[in-house]
């Protein structure tokens, strides 16, 4: 990999942000690998040990073998470091109770971190004492999601009853990028007539990679919700269902290409990027029906 070559300089100049920015690249592109190789850059090359606790964590968390050692053996540090430092407390905290199995000793590191006023100790003690105080676990959600967490702020959105508070909560929440909150979002919209915005989320979602959010965007295409009537988007969408291995909308993708001209079905295939199946629906559409 490009980038742990310039962390370690092996056959090109060592260079610490270019190693940085390639890996952090990788990792948006989903690279599983590159979570542990950031965790070490920041361990062994700039000597950080709460970024590379952060690091080690997310790779911890897509069930890398070899960060659970590198979690335990960066316990000792942040602990030194939590008294003065709520987020050594946060994530020293987090990998204790959910990666060490020692919940009371990561619940007292994150007592001291939600006290100091950071947000995701506050919304990760909020998770652990949930069911024995959903008062204060309620709470200390609202203080992360004022501070600005949208995952606190999802989870206050999916727990609201109301549905103008869960569309408050959920809003912040999805403009946070919170990609779980869209559909929910959508949702709660939906409830309230909202319906063009409710599209708006579904079709985020969908492009998120949420079955229900395609399945969603696409049916409101077809039907006229929340804007006109788009096939070329419908289509578009139950397409997309089908590349994930979903064919649930097969049934009604067949429905709607009686409607459409061969060039609309052909732009549905091109946004999809599933040409050959649009094609498909044309040339079938085509051949003589067996009596």
């Amino acid at each position: 990999m490009a980038g742990v070559m310039y962390a370690t300089g092996q056959g090109v100049p060592k260079d610490d942000a270019e190693a940085e920015r390639l890996l952090l690249a990788a990792a948006a592109q989903g690279d599983p690998q590159a979570a542990f190789d950031l965790g070490i850059l920041y361990a062994h090359e700039r000597h950080d040990p709460v970024g590379a606790m952060q690091w080690f964590l997310n790779a911890a968390k897509e069930n890398d073998p070899r960060a659970g050692r590198e979690v335990a053996l960066l316990v000792p540090p942040l602990k030194d470091l939590s008294p003065g430092n709520a987020r050594a407390g946060t994530l020293c905290g987090v990998a204790l109770a959910f990666f060490l199995d020692q919940p009371q000793a990561g619940i007292a590191l994150l007592e001291a971190a939600a006290a100091a006023g950071d947000p995701e100790g506050q919304r990760t003690l909020a998770f652990l004492i949930r069911e024995g105080d959903p008062a204060r676990s309620a709470e200390l959600n609202r203080l992360a999601a004022e501070a600005g967490d949208g995952y606190a702020a999802h989870n206050l959105g999916v727990a609201a009853g109301d549905p103008h508070e869960a569309v408050s909560w959920l809003r912040r929440a999805a403009e946070a990028g919170v990609t779980d909150s869209y559909p929910h979002l959508a949702n709660r919209l939906s409830e309230l007539d909202i319906d063009d915005e409710a599209l708006r989320w579904y079709v985020r979602g969908a492009e998120a990679g949420h079955q229900g959010c395609m399945f969603a965007a696409a049916c409101w295409y077809r039907d006229g919700f929340g804007g006109p009537v788009d096939l070329v988007q419908a289509l578009r969408w139950y397409l997309v269902m089908l590349g994930t291995g979903n064919g649930d909308g097969l049934h009604e993708a067949h429905q709607i290409v009686a409607a459409m001209s061969d060039d609309e079905i052909h732009e549905a295939g091109r946004q999809a990027g599933r040409i050959l199946d649009a094609h498909l629906f044309v040339v079938r559409r085509g051949q003589p029906q067996a009596s």
